[in-house]
């Protein structure tokens, strides 16, 4: 038969793990959510990108000048896209990494609340 502070002491631990499982789950929920909006972002650029392609005047690419610079004749637009993909890139991956630093911060306090 357990007293009372080991009653106690069976609650909070039962506490700590069930918050610890919402954590998880919420997280979970949370990447999934991330992932999908990154692949949505990548099918809708994706399928955007053969309209901005037939937009283009015919026998753009005659000539070996414009092999590497895919945007060459349109002015500024081709630079604003690839400068708004590298930004989305960019925050995706900086997300991506204070997701996983966050997850692995809160592992670590559980493993430690879990020694005591």
């Amino acid at each position: 038969m357990r007293n009372t502070e080991e009653r106690v002491l069976a609650v909070k631990q039962r506490a700590r793990e069930l918050e610890r499982q919402k954590r998880i789950r919420k997280g979970r929920i949370v990447t999934a959510c991330y992932a999908a909006a990154c692949l949505l972002l990548i099918i809708g650029l994706s399928v955007a990108m053969p309209g901005v392609m037939a937009g283009m005047p015919e026998g753009e690419y005659a000539y070996f000048g414009t092999a590497a610079g895919i945007f060459d004749r349109s002015g500024g637009f081709g630079y604003v896209l690839i400068g708004l993909l590298a930004f989305l890139l960019g925050v995706s991956v900086t997300i991506l990494g204070y997701r996983l630093n966050l997850r692995n911060r809160l592992e670590r306090e559980d493993s430690e609340d879990g020694d005591d």
